[in-house]
């Protein structure tokens, strides 16, 4: 799923709407680093503070009955399945195009633009996903590499933050989907994401007298809803995918 991922992609978009992010995002870009504070070549360097935003998230979809003639397992491994994972992304492409047929392995990469007053910020994100592709009970394993920001718009300086922000942040990510038998016998797709995003910020703008925790909680809130809005629809559509293709319809 795109929605968890796009690690970088989620990040900007808690940067499009935390009051937090936004303060810290008219910082100047100075001294080569983009939160950087203004100061003469003979200070020292400017001391950070780590703060961490974190979220999981669990979603699955309606219980349906599998095919024996087109097993379940052969849909996770279809390209259109997986389209439909990262449909959430302004745009997606398989970057292993020249990989042998039944590979157990894929790289893609999404395009997800994030619009600001003026501006607009795309990520770039390669994804690696694993396919297991048990008839029964197949999974996916997906991780996402690092991430490129390209804006358009909007001042110089807002470009130079945004497109520099793996600077100051690091993330760790997992993203599971597999499938689950229910109390009657149906099955359902089930999508587990845990998400960590940690951002350095100078002392400056959040001074060691401040405490992380309102801002640790705001941002983890956000990533939160990010991760909650679509996944239920997204696996909705996966599911009557797989009952439209196994159909041959």
């Amino acid at each position: 799923l795109v929605c968890s991922g796009g690690r970088q992609s989620m990040l900007l978009m808690f940067l499009r709407h935390s009051s937090t992010a936004f303060t810290l995002a008219r910082a100047p870009v100075l001294n080569g680093h983009p939160l950087a504070p203004a100061t003469r070549a003979r200070h020292h360097a400017v001391v950070a503070r780590e703060i961490a935003f974190v979220a999981q998230s669990e979603a699955r979809c309606e219980p349906f009955a599998a095919t024996r003639a087109r097993p379940l397992g052969d849909w996770f491994a279809q390209e259109d399945a997986l389209r439909i994972l990262m449909s959430q992304a302004e745009s997606c492409r398989r970057l292993d195009e020249d990989a042998p047929p039944g590979s157990e392995t894929q790289r893609w990469e999404v395009v997800t633009p994030i619009e600001f007053p003026g501006m607009v910020a795309r990520s770039v994100t390669p994804m690696d996903i694993r396919v297991d592709a048990a008839a029964d009970r197949p999974t996916l394993s997906i991780s996402s590499g690092a991430s490129e920001t390209q804006c358009s718009g909007g001042p110089g300086w807002a470009q130079a933050l945004l497109s520099r922000i793996g600077e100051i942040a690091t993330t760790v990510s997992s993203n599971t989907v597999d499938v689950q038998e229910d109390e009657g016998g149906g099955l359902t797709v089930v999508s587990r994401v845990k998400l960590t995003v940690k951002l350095s910020i100078p002392t400056l703008l959040l001074p060691p007298f401040v405490p992380a925790g309102p801002f640790e909680r705001s941002g983890s809130e956000s990533l939160q809803k990010l991760l909650d809005r679509d996944m239920g629809t997204v696996l909705g559509r996966f599911r009557e995918g797989y009952l439209t293709w196994a159909t041959g319809d």
